[in-house]
């Protein structure tokens, strides 16, 4: 089934499960492990939802602000570090 942004976006907002975030490595060519192409600068970090709902990579000055931003899509959910 296909959903729209829109329909995704209200269902992370109702979301009450745990949401995953892990800093990803980026090596000096600006690429992660698996070959994708990020480039370099702010640290990159991976989300998910135990549901597999989102996934999507993010851009933080740290942690914390990862957790900021993640917390503005979901702000129902159990964020795990």
């Amino acid at each position: 089934m296909t959903m729209w942004p829109s329909e995704v976006a209200q269902l992370c907002k109702e979301y009450t499960g745990r949401v995953y975030i892990r800093k990803e490595r980026i090596n000096q060519g600006g690429y992660i492990r698996g070959g994708v192409y990020f480039g370099c600068g702010a640290p990159l970090y991976y989300v998910q939802d135990e549901d597999g709902l989102w996934d999507d990579y993010i851009r933080a000055s740290d942690r914390d602000d990862a957790v900021a931003i993640v917390r503005q899509r979901y702000p129902m959910a159990q964020i795990k570090r």
